[in-house]
């Protein structure tokens, strides 16, 4: 019987394509999987090599950074955990080919973006214990806001005050000088009504004098008013009055307007004065001819020729002419000179008449070489243009941060330990100056603190009629008339009394007292005759409602200070402090995300085609 082998050939067939069908099947899913595992090792070597966080960083700042040598040694670092994995006797088969480094973000670039992120991510979780106080920072920042513009025309008022007063003194001086020729004129004349030869030729001598020094006077009251017009232009070209609210930008017109009627009037008076120059010089030589006509009479000649002489002399006196001033007016010496001094004292070290008495300062300063803000800073590193700005929650969480990791002059942080050889001791105060010593740091902190209060203050007394009618009474006793001066000189010593008040608040908060953030008849304690003898406010303010203290007033000023400076001056201290404890710290080299790009050669199991190439990219950031 003959055998056939149709079926059996068949169901070979058959059972290749099977089998086939199945294999392709079975590697389809294996290579899925390849290519799965060669993400979850290329994703947890990225994990392990992130691992490596900065501990000293972490423990002290509760910030995550990988602080790196370079990026080859991220490379190999990447490479040695993820061959870990590809080194497996697995079903996925695989070896690395090749890695690149695409891209770093560190804590320096980008005007300190990462650093943010990091601060954020730490803060995140007391927003809600914080988040009552974000509408008030809000609100007291927005009026801060506003203040700068009764700070920009308390500085004004300031200025324009001081050059007025310059040229004034300028005045004051050519008009004493006249006053004293008239009497010594005086004298001299009835010195050769008398024939007394030595009466006359001493006040003679000295009136000579005195017109001999009126040109550099008249020089000097000419630089005066040529300097007050160069300001003068300098401050009504700058449009500031343009970009202020109705109420400053009100006060700032009237401030300009009266200035440059000062500037009128005194190119005017400076042109009197020169054409009195032109008459003195010509009275001078008539002064000149009298005494040679005293010196021409020697023992030898008679009685007759004496009285020829003295004749000469006394129609010589008569033709020298002192000029009368148009200016009338009389100023108060006493109240001008208070005036002065305390222009002085508030012009002079504001730190020393703020500090509560028996504090010892710290002398401690740093060097500023090789610091992020000066070695990279916002303008060397980058900054991308559109970089997100933060919003105010943002921006609040920030400046809490600050206020819970960096000590200031009055209270040590309470979200780190204390730093054993700590660079700085006013942290916060750097970050709001960027000074390289405590000192300089603290003082310039007051001198915002007092600008702020200041500009508060102007406005309280622009407000009130009272106080604005005080102001006009003492500035017309100062100011002898001189109406274009008065209006100048009133905000002068409005601005001094701002100022003048600024000192007992801010002596008040830096002795861990409060003050009211806006000023009423209630909560003012300085007077005008206080502001004059230097009587400024001490001790503590007596029921003071709603007051704020000296960190409530450095939130602010850190809640609207610049981004990127802040970011910068904030690396500066982390990086002086780590150093502390690790000597090579740099935060520069310190990597908030990394992205890496991998391509291995993976190998089939069941295709003829042995190898072929994967990649896979993993992007990590804390």
């Amino acid at each position: 019987m003959r055998k056939r082998g149709e079926i059996t050939v068949f169901l070979s067939l058959t059972l290749v394509c099977v089998l086939s069908l199945f294999m392709g099947l079975l590697e389809s899913a294996r290579t899925a999987g390849a290519r799965l595992y060669l993400n979850m090792a290329v994703n947890s070597a990225m994990a392990s090599l992130m691992s490596q966080y900065n501990r000293n960083l972490w423990d002290m700042y509760h910030l995550l950074f990988l602080e790196y040598e370079s990026e080859q040694a991220i490379k190999s670092s990447f490479d040695s955990y993820l061959d870990f994995y590809l080194e497996q006797e697995n079903f996925y088969p695989a070896k690395r080919e090749r890695t690149e480094l695409k891209g770093i973000v560190t804590m320096t670039q980008n005007e300190g973006r990462a650093l943010e992120d990091g601060i954020l991510s730490c803060m995140k979780y007391r927003l809600p214990e914080t988040a009552a106080d974000l509408a008030g920072i809000s609100a007291k920042a927005a009026e801060a806001s506003k203040a700068g513009n009764f700070r920009t025309l308390l500085d004004v008022c300031r200025q324009a005050g001081k050059e007025t007063r310059r040229l004034e003194r300028a005045r004051c001086a050519l008009e004493d000088a006249l006053e004293d020729m008239r009497e010594l004129k005086e004298k001299a004349a009835a010195a050769a009504e008398d024939e007394r030869e030595g009466r006359f030729e001493n006040y003679a001598g000295k009136l000579e004098k005195k017109i001999g020094q009126f040109p550099g006077l008249l020089e000097k009251y000419e630089d005066e008013v040529t300097r007050l017009s160069a300001d003068r232009e300098e401050r009504a070209g700058d449009g500031t009055e343009h970009e202020m609210d109705a109420e400053a930008s009100g006060n700032m017109r009237m401030e300009l307007d009266a200035y440059k009627n000062v500037e009128t009037a005194a190119k005017k008076q400076l042109s009197d004065y020169q054409e009195m120059g032109h008459m003195l010089e010509d009275s001078r030589e008539y002064l000149d001819e009298a005494l040679q006509f005293l010196d021409g009479n020697g023992g030898e000649e008679d009685e007759a020729e004496e009285e020829t002489e003295w004749d000469a002399i006394r129609e010589c006196m008569e033709q020298v002419q002192i000029p009368e001033s148009a200016f009338s007016g009389s100023a108060d010496k006493e109240k001008s000179a208070a005036l002065d001094r305390l222009e002085e004292v508030l012009s002079g070290d504001l730190l020393k008449l703020v500090i509560p008495e028996g504090t010892v300062l710290s002398e401690k300063r740093v060097s500023l070489k090789d610091t992020p803000s000066v070695g990279k800073g916002p303008e060397k590193n980058g900054a991308e243009e559109g970089t997100q700005m933060q919003s105010p929650a943002e921006r609040f969480l920030t400046v809490e941060y600050i206020l819970l990791y960096f000590d200031s002059f009055l209270d040590p942080c309470s979200g780190r330990g204390e730093v054993e050889g700590q660079a700085l001791s006013y942290e916060q105060e750097y970050l709001l100056c960027g000074k390289a010593s405590d000192r300089e740091n603290l003082s310039e902190a007051v001198e915002q603190l007092l600008m702020m209060r200041g500009a508060m203050n102007l406005l309280y007394l622009i407000r009130s009629p009272e106080k604005r009618e005080q102001a006009d009474g003492l500035a017309l006793a100062v100011s002898g008339g001189n109406v274009p001066v008065q209006f100048i000189v009133s905000f002068f010593i409005l601005s001094l009394w701002a100022l003048g008040e600024a000192v007992g608040d801010v002596r008040e908060l830096m002795d861990g007292g409060s003050v009211p953030f806006e000023k009423d008849d209630e909560s003012w304690r300085l007077s005008l005759e206080g502001l004059l003898s230097l009587d400024f406010p001490d001790g503590k303010a007596e029921g003071v409602r709603d007051g704020s203290g000296y960190e409530d007033y450095l939130r602010i000023l850190l809640f609207l200070k610049d981004r990127a400076l802040r970011n910068y001056r904030i690396m500066d201290v982390i990086q002086w402090n780590v150093r502390t404890k690790q000597g090579d710290f740099k935060a520069e080299d310190c990597a908030f995300q990394v992205e890496i790009h991998t391509e291995a050669v993976q190998r089939h199991r069941f295709f003829v085609k042995n190898e072929y190439e994967s990649t896979a990219d993993a992007v990590w950031s804390y």
